[in-house]
């Protein structure tokens, strides 16, 4: 059974939190209960905020919240982007960097 992992981020806010910008070519985290080992190879799926556009991945874990974590981190795992030759992390970046000058990122955290 392939599980695909699917987030549709409401607000920059959420997506700045879900951004990975510490991995290597960038990467998501997706909030799952389902159990994942480092390594591990997943079908993803996410879309942007003010997009109707589904973007999709194949993500290696390379973070895992397990249920359970504590300070009240949510479940999940960490996918990285593939390569740098990606689309998604320079279009997350160019999304999030537009709204960091503004308030309007920040203020809703």
């Amino acid at each position: 059974m392939v599980v695909t992992l699917e987030v549709q981020f409401d607000s920059l806010a959420q997506l700045y939190r879900a951004y990975m910008p510490f991995v290597r070519h960038g990467g998501l985290f997706f909030v799952s209960s389902h159990e994942y080992q480092l390594g591990d190879v997943v079908e993803a799926r996410y879309r942007l905020p003010e997009s109707s556009e589904w973007l999709q991945f194949t993500g290696k874990v390379v973070w895992i919240n397990p249920l359970g974590s504590q300070g009240g981190r949510p479940p999940g795992v960490g996918l990285a982007f593939g390569d740098e030759q990606n689309p998604h992390k320079p279009r997350i970046e160019q999304l999030l960097a537009d709204q960091l000058g503004s308030n309007q990122l920040t203020s809703t955290m």
